[in-house]
């Protein structure tokens, strides 16, 4: 996977990432320094300054009873998850592959087992920012890692944790924001790298943000010193208008009228610049080829041969590495 951004695997030591906005009071239990393990909200949120817009966590509110409808109004979202967590599997299996000795992702079966079985990717711990009703964070859990799931609206934790299996130990859910777990991490444990994440993902989420800088800022914060931050979401291109509006909300009526503002989708170019520079590099993205007429979704190329950046014109998922 990583041909094209093999050499930033290893990226160096990094500029300082910028400090992120101090925002309310909240409370949880810790019970470890692993960032996740009896990590539970146990308090109401306060009016903060956070990226969260409002207005956009109110639509999916709304919705909250559906997400694990196959058919309903998140049936794409269910279509694009498993590309999208093949995805993230594939990075860390590469990290675990070329990571050099002392690095946490190197272990004595990630050389010859970096692409099947599971052991290797046991025990990292994974935050999964903006969950929703757990899609993503479920089929992380499966995977082995230990997964928090925080999203800001209550409605959506709630499902989360209804729906999750109870054989999943190593998955936790809370409401809260990214700001709020940044700042939560900050007091309890000062800059101690342990107490953050080795995977810090956030899927179809940052098109629903007030700002899409200091959120991913917090994306980054909230990652390991060459940890690793994954963000899928769509570009802001006629296709996109067309594949992720026009024809999903208003031909086939799939998706509530509103759920998307084009204006508010991100280029993969402007995102790689906002990720460096908050300090990560990187390592690679691809498209997330959806056709909404047969529901099904892959994973492909960016680029194909001289036509640059084809195979992200509409959604797409990008993969960055924090600076040690």
């Amino acid at each position: 996977m990583f041909k094209r951004f093999g050499n930033r695997v290893a990226a160096a030591s990094s500029p300082r990432v910028g400090q992120g906005h101090r925002i309310g009071r909240s409370r949880w239990t810790h019970s470890s320094s692993n960032g996740i393990a009896g990590l539970e909200a146990t308090s109401t949120k306060e009016t903060q300054a956070s990226s969260v817009s409002a207005a956009e966590v109110e639509k999916f509110v709304r919705l909250s009873n559906e997400w694990w409808d196959p058919v309903g109004p998140f049936k794409y979202l269910h279509t694009m998850n498993g590309p999208r967590i093949r995805f993230v599997r594939e990075i860390l299996a590469d990290l675990a592959r070329l990571a050099p000795q002392g690095d946490r992702f190197n272990k004595p079966e990630s050389k010859q087992h970096s692409r099947r079985g599971r052991a290797w990717i046991e025990g990292l711990a994974a935050v999964d920012v903006g969950c929703g009703g757990g899609l993503a964070a479920e089929a992380l859990a499966r995977l082995g890692m230990r997964v928090l799931g925080i999203d800001a609206a209550r409605e959506n934790i709630d499902m989360a944790r209804a729906h999750a299996p109870r054989d999943l130990d190593n998955l936790r859910y809370a409401q809260t924001t990214a700001e709020e777990l940044v700042a939560e991490q900050r007091q309890k444990h000062g800059a101690a790298a342990d107490s953050l994440f080795d995977a810090v993902v956030s899927l179809e989420v940052i098109e629903h943000v007030a700002d899409p800088v200091p959120f991913c800022r917090s994306l980054v914060e909230l990652a390991k010193p060459g940890g690793v931050v994954v963000v899928s979401t769509m570009n802001r291109t006629p296709l996109s208008f067309v594949v992720d509006v026009v024809l999903p909300e208003y031909l086939l009526g799939s998706v509530p009228r509103g759920t998307h503002d084009h204006s508010r989708f991100v280029p993969p170019d402007e995102l790689r610049q906002i990720f460096r520079s908050l300090g990560a590099e990187l390592l690679d993205t691809q498209g997330l080829i959806l056709d909404p007429f047969s529901n099904t979704c892959h994973l492909a190329p960016a680029d194909f041969g001289l036509l640059r950046n084809v195979g992200v014109q509409a959604n797409y998922i990008s993969a960055f590495r924090k600076n040690k």
